[in-house]
């Protein structure tokens, strides 16, 4: 929970700049340091102290009534009461204070609402149901904002730009922690291919991308949410960075964008004629790209995240002639049980496996797994995603195919998922496979 101590007390704690709050020359102060301002508290848990700046003025000036903290995985999306920020009494100054786990990685983002937008006068004029909670969070959520005061580079999550949160004793990101200091080049525009994928089956077109860290011939990795992977996310130059020094195998990237999130829910909720298509008519695209300069492709990957990762196992097992390996992270293996998420507190006792689901399909013998090698990763603050990615992973193991499963401490968060890419792309095809 948030807690309100009052800013002056907090900044002693943290050793911030006291006097003058809100003033010119505090800001200044403020902004020189750096937020959010972590304290470790123990060998478990650290304390973290948001800011924000009203950009409005005081209270007097403002429209704002409320500034909610949203904390991916922490904050509870589905609460009338989710955590918020207190105003320093006639100042521009917002601040809130949580106890995080001193392992946590994750993103946040300030959300400041009008008095028409509070959730106790929205709740007031509906129906108090779920729905009408959920919706009011969509509205509100839309008014998302990063830290300004944040030094590290903003990265796109949840609903829009979000700011970054590494605890202390977070573990060391291959290669983000070389991009988030600036020191690796961007990719230029001209490496990356456009390739227009039309399917006539799916009834639809989008514009794919291919990148390669090789001129060789080498594994190809097809990338769901490719809009999420672009040069602007980082990932590519990131990918080249660890080719370069010989952290991963040198590959070629195919970035699948998903068109919008209807489709997105179509595609990849275990849709066979999506991979039908995409096996196919995009791939053969691909394969006539690189082999006009003198490439091929070794073998095919298939990395995702969320209903990503579960269409990617859903093309593994689906597929076994084309895909052996498979990234899956934060998978949404509770499908096809759609219940969980129109109820996000519908409670099984017992947590069964879900009928229809994949771990279902593999402990009976409805599909192989003995030719897969797995990446599998889910997050602590992830709830019952965990049971259902545990469920899974054992039932893999169980029938024969090979898993590395990974319980991070974070979220359903882009954070997670990039660093998860890395170690999957080490676990899959390491730097010595190249030789």
């Amino acid at each position: 929970m948030i807690e309100n101590t009052g800013l002056p007390q907090l900044l002693r704690c943290f050793l911030l700049p006291e006097s003058q709050i809100g003033s010119r020359k505090w800001w200044k102060d403020i902004r020189s340091i750096g937020a959010p301002f972590i304290k470790v508290q123990n060998a478990q848990t650290s304390v973290v102290l948001f800011i924000w700046q009203d950009p409005q003025g005081t209270e007097d000036k403002s429209s704002t009534a409320s500034v909610l903290l949203d904390v991916n995985s922490i904050t509870d999306h589905h609460s009338w009461t989710p955590a918020s920020m207190h105003r320093v009494k006639g100042t521009d100054v917002w601040y809130g204070q949580l106890e995080i786990g001193v392992e946590w990685r994750g993103s946040y983002s300030f959300i400041p609402i009008e008095k028409n937008q509070l959730p106790e006068v929205v709740r007031l004029l509906s129906d108090n149901s779920r729905m009408a909670q959920r919706n009011w969070w969509m509205g509100v959520a839309k008014n998302q904002t990063f830290d300004p005061l944040n030094k590290r580079p903003a990265v796109s999550s949840g609903w829009g730009v979000s700011s970054v949160l590494h605890l202390p004793h977070a573990p060391l990101e291959l290669g983000w922690d070389e991009w988030e200091k600036g020191l690796l080049n961007d990719v230029s525009e001209a490496r990356i291919q456009t390739l227009m994928w039309q399917s006539y089956v799916l009834d639809n077109q989008r514009d794919c991308w291919l990148f390669s860290t090789t001129m060789d011939d080498a594994p190809l990795v097809i990338l769901l949410d490719g809009q999420k992977w672009n040069a602007a996310s980082g990932t590519l130059s990131v990918l080249q960075y660890l080719t370069d020094t010989g952290k991963i195998a040198p590959t070629h990237y195919l970035l699948i964008p998903s068109i919008d999130s209807k489709t997105r829910w179509h595609e990849l909720g275990c849709y066979r004629p999506f991979w039908e298509s995409l096996i196919d008519g995009l791939l053969p695209i691909v394969e006539s790209k690189l082999a006009a300069s003198n490439r091929s492709v070794s073998e095919y990957l298939v990395a995702g995240q969320s209903l990503g990762g579960l269409s990617s196992l859903y093309a593994g097992v689906t597929f076994p002639d084309v895909f052996s390996k498979v990234i899956s992270l934060s998978g949404s293996f509770w499908w096809p049980d759609k219940d969980r998420m129109i109820d996000p507190d519908k409670v099984i006792a017992s947590k069964p496996i879900p009928a229809n689901s994949l771990a279902e399909q593999i402990l009976n013998d409805r599909v192989s797994v003995s030719h897969l090698k797995v990446y599998q990763s889910v997050g602590t603050g992830e709830g019952d995603m965990c049971v259902y990615n545990e469920q899974t992973c054992q039932a893999i193991r169980g029938k024969g195919g090979r898993v590395q499963y990974e319980v991070f401490c974070g979220g359903h968060d882009w954070l997670s998922w990039r660093s998860g890419l890395i170690k999957g792309l080490s676990f899959l095809i390491p730097a010595d496979m190249a030789g």
